[in-house]
């Protein structure tokens, strides 16, 4: 496939050996495959929206975004709606769009999908006017994340390790929201420790939390907790690890175009492509169906209908009025 013009966005606030020999090796990599691409660092990984912003004005016709799922979300944010097309060079930890796509995790082989690929539109969540690719949670899960970035600053901790502490730490408080949710005509009134939305499929990192079929175009797929202790709410943990999640009798799995959700707070913290978020309810989410024009592999299971355009239902406007 050919590209007039490629910006490669990375964010380039780590200072390790690691990272810039990953760097180097990119370069080299992109000029063997015969791509004229600019490089294109943020120094510190706030300033990356406002540089991958700033590409999207510029006449590139292809934006990679060379990181893991929040830099991915960040460049997605910055071109979905309009005529550029997102590549993917999966460098982070977890690399759950990449992985939607069908994309190589190997660097050589995402490299090649930039040469080889082919377009396709998909859709993109919004809460607020906030992009994600991936998914968004409330309850105790911002926290979590929260928690995880500060012991891998403060204490250097693999992220792993400070994943699994900061859970720990989260199963203990057991913080639960009081939330009003309305979506397809119905209207639920509960108090829940977790809240997962879901843009392209139910997975939280490597965890399948529904084990159904993808979502539809313009459909959002919503997870509620219903754990009443924390017995219960680590019970719903060792059942998702263990893949059984979907049988747990507290637990549900909904699926709509459209999310509204109110709560008797002034602020809640939400997650969205693992940067966190303060956000004054009521939480509108909604899909942006084919808004994003994406590379994948010619072998992707993603095809031509992935994210048609379709009429949503009526139901939308109510929910976001």
């Amino acid at each position: 496939m050919a590209h007039r013009t490629v910006a490669v966005l990375l964010n380039c606030s780590s200072r390790s050996n690691r990272a810039a020999q990953q760097r180097a090796r990119l370069e080299a990599l992109m000029k063997e495959s015969g791509l004229d691409a600019d490089l294109l660092c943020a120094e510190h990984g706030r300033l990356l929206g406002e540089l991958a912003r700033s590409a999207a004005r510029a006449p590139y016709d292809l934006l990679v975004a060379g990181g893991g799922d929040g830099t991915v979300s960040t460049v997605a944010a910055a071109i979905a709606g309009t005529d550029r097309t997102l590549g993917v060079l999966p460098l982070g930890t977890v690399n759950h769009f990449a992985k939607y796509l069908g994309l190589p995790l190997a660097l050589e082989g995402a490299v090649r999908t930039l040469v080889e690929g082919r377009r396709v539109q998909v859709d993109v969540g919004e809460v607020n006017g906030h992009v994600f690719v991936n998914n968004s949670t409330l309850g105790i899960y911002p926290g979590i994340v929260r928690a995880r970035e500060a012991l891998r600053e403060r204490r250097g901790l693999n992220r792993w390790i400070a994943l699994a502490l900061s859970t720990l730490a989260g199963l203990g408080r057991h913080e639960r929201v009081r939330l009003r949710l309305l979506l397809d005509g119905q209207e639920l009134q509960l108090s829940t420790p977790f809240m997962f939305i879901a843009n392209n499929d139910f997975k939280l990192g490597d965890l399948d939390l529904a084990r159904q079929g993808p979502l539809g175009p313009g459909e959002l797929g919503v997870c509620v907790a219903h754990a009443e202790s924390r017995r219960a709410s680590a019970r719903l943990l060792a059942s998702a690890l263990a893949g059984r999640i979907q049988r747990a009798s507290d637990f549900s799995v909904l699926r709509t175009s459209a999310l509204r959700v109110e709560a008797p707070r002034r602020r809640l913290r939400v997650a969205a492509d693992g940067e966190v978020l303060e956000l004054s309810p009521p939480l509108c989410y909604r899909t942006r169906p084919a808004a994003l024009r994406v590379l994948v592999p010619p072998s992707s299971r993603l095809g031509a209908g992935a994210g048609r355009r379709e009429d949503l239902p009526a139901r939308r406007a109510a929910l976001e009025g």
